[in-house]
């Protein structure tokens, strides 16, 4: 039984260090959501999210800019690391139920 208890914590900090990892990456990426909205014939990006109680909107461009196109894809990213997180999270659970029986 003790290959199989060096292996389950192995996993366990593996996944504890890639937690900490996923949680700096978010830190450095926008949260929210993202608006469109047409103005005038134009299309404009804002970015929509909670601070406390209220609910935020920033404006960031035209939605062909620049700046609007590195947003969308920030936003995508950070949706990805937090579904990521979350199942990071789900598996530490599981292993710690395992480890604990052991």
């Amino acid at each position: 039984m003790g290959i199989i208890s060096d292996i389950l914590k192995d996993e366990y900090e593996r996944l504890k260090a890639l937690e900490i990892q996923y949680a700096r990456q978010l830190k450095e990426l926008p949260k929210g959501s993202l608006s469109r909205r047409n103005r005038s014939g134009n299309r404009y990006l804002y970015l929509v999210y909670r601070q406390g109680k209220k609910v935020i909107t920033k404006y960031i461009g035209r939605l062909d800019s620049d700046l609007s196109r590195a947003t969308i894809l920030q936003v995508k990213k950070r949706k990805q690391i937090e579904n990521k997180l979350r199942q990071v999270k789900r598996d530490l659970n599981e292993l710690s139920k395992s480890i604990k029986r052991k």
